[in-house]
């Protein structure tokens, strides 16, 4: 079994918080990114499963991952990855 495979316990622990958060206020962004991504207009879309190098996006019953550009190594860098998508897909500032 690979490394790559196991969720680092930084994102176990955070990635609850992350989800509700980014659900609850800034489902904007997860809109706009899905939109950017893979070309789809869902304005109820969530944030479902994260990854170290995105998360999965839940929308019309079905599952989209969202890439960053780099794999994140703490929550301070999820979070910033997470702005870079909403200044590039929801402001269009790259």
């Amino acid at each position: 079994m690979s490394d790559k495979n196991i969720t680092p316990d930084w994102l176990m622990e955070a990635s609850s918080r992350i989800a509700e958060h980014m659900n609850e206020d800034h489902s904007d962004v997860i809109v706009a990114t899905l939109f950017g991504q893979h070309g789809l207009s869902d304005n109820k879309a969530k944030m479902g499963r994260l990854e170290t190098n995105g998360y999965y996006a839940q929308s019309h019953g079905e599952s989209y991952f969202i890439a960053f550009d780099d794999h994140c190594t703490s929550a301070e860098e999820y979070k910033q990855a997470l702005i870079k998508h909403a200044h590039k897909y929801k402001h269009g500032n790259p």
